[in-house]
């Protein structure tokens, strides 16, 4: 897998049910690439994507939606959050199904992306 993008992960934390990674990414060998702050909620049978709306927002979703495939619905825009420390705007969020069968291997790939093995 090609990485394209620079990934630092802030927070990794297993919760009894739910995964929860916060993190931030910029576009690989790009100076002065605007970064990105991410965080997932991986469930047992979905993943959860809330990140800023912007257009590097947008590439990384473009980039998660090759490897994890369509989302179940639209990205849907969230305005007047609060994201980080002091900064307001829209939130998009995306919701990918983790089926069973394949996800063990999706859950490596999604590993493997954000550089967290």
């Amino acid at each position: 897998m090609v990485q394209d993008w620079e990934i630092v992960l802030d927070n990794r934390e297993q919760r009894r049910k739910v995964a929860m990674i916060e993190g931030r990414a910029r576009k690989a060998g790009e100076s002065g690439a605007q970064e990105v702050e991410f965080s997932l909620t991986i469930y047992p049978d979905q993943i959860s994507l809330n990140l800023p709306a912007s257009s590097p927002g947008q590439e990384f979703i473009a980039s998660l939606t090759d490897l994890l495939g369509p989302p179940k619905l639209p990205p849907t825009i969230k305005c007047s959050c609060s994201w980080g420390e002091g900064v307001m705007g829209a939130m998009v969020m995306v919701l990918w199904d983790l089926p069973r069968p394949e996800s063990a291997a999706t859950l490596q790939d999604l590993d493997a992306f954000l550089g967290a093995r």
